[in-house]
Parts: structure tokens; sequence; C-alpha cells
């Protein structure tokens, strides 16, 4: 998928130190960030947020989604995914009570358009997988 024109992968520096990556695929009407991660020991340091300025900015006009493991209480890492989605949150997310669901199992998707356009986040993966990846976006 690297290969594919629209696909892009942005890493952050501070200075020479290595902060992160966000790994995204932009559509006609949507980006999807298919990756994000931020090193471990400078977590809460704003840098999350930074990274997210960088589709933010170059595509203002079109709807942001990402993925995240559904907040469940029964889940073992139930905390790290209230974090997770209070993160995102705050960062103009909002839920859009869809799940991509796949081979590996299920993930909530959160979007900053004002109404998740479901059409549009489908073309998109379809486009960034040149249709090899099988999925289902659903309630």
């Amino acid at each position: 998928m690297s290969l594919h024109k629209k696909v892009r992968f942005h890493a952050l520096y501070d200075n020479k130190q290595f902060c992160g990556i966000v790994y995204f695929a932009e559509g006609d009407a949507t980006v999807y960030l298919a990756y994000l991660a931020i090193s471990k020991k400078l977590r809460g340091r704003g840098y999350g947020t930074d990274i997210l300025k960088v589709p933010e900015n170059e595509f203002s006009d079109k709807q942001i989604v990402i993925d995240i493991e559904p907040v469940i209480r029964e889940a073992q890492n139930y905390k790290q995914r209230i974090s997770r989605l209070n993160f995102y949150e705050g960062n103009g997310f909002h839920r859009t009570h869809q799940m991509l669901k796949d081979d590996a199992g299920e993930c909530e998707t959160l979007t900053t358009g004002k109404k998740f356009d479901r059409a549009g986040f489908i073309k998109t993966l379809k486009q960034m997988s040149f249709g090899f990846y099988q999925f289902k976006v659903e309630k």
C-alpha cells in the first residue's frame, strides 16, 4: 500500500529525537488514519496532537477517520481504551456508532466530519488496498 500515491507515512521528530508516526490514506472525501503511534516514553507531551495536525492541516475539507478498539468494560485494557477515546475526542473526533469489521476483529470508527460519510470511508479503504482488503462497515 505504501506504493499508492495517496498513502502517506510521516514521522515526527523533536530535534533529532524520534517521537512518533502517522500513516494515512487520502480518498476523495475521506482521509483514513490507518496507524498513529507515539513513543511510549513521550506520551502526554502533546506529540500526538502535533502529529494529528499533519492530515488536519492538509485536508481540512475532508473527514478524517480513525478506528480504535471498542470501549468495552470487559476488555483487559479497558483503561487504555478509554484513554485513547478521550485523546481522540479531545482532538476533535467523535464516535460514528459504526464498526470496521475484518478478519482481525472489529474496531469502532471515529471521525472529524460533522456527519460520518460511510460511503466515502468505504471507497477510501478500497482505493488504499487496491480492492484486496476484505471488510464491512456496519453498526
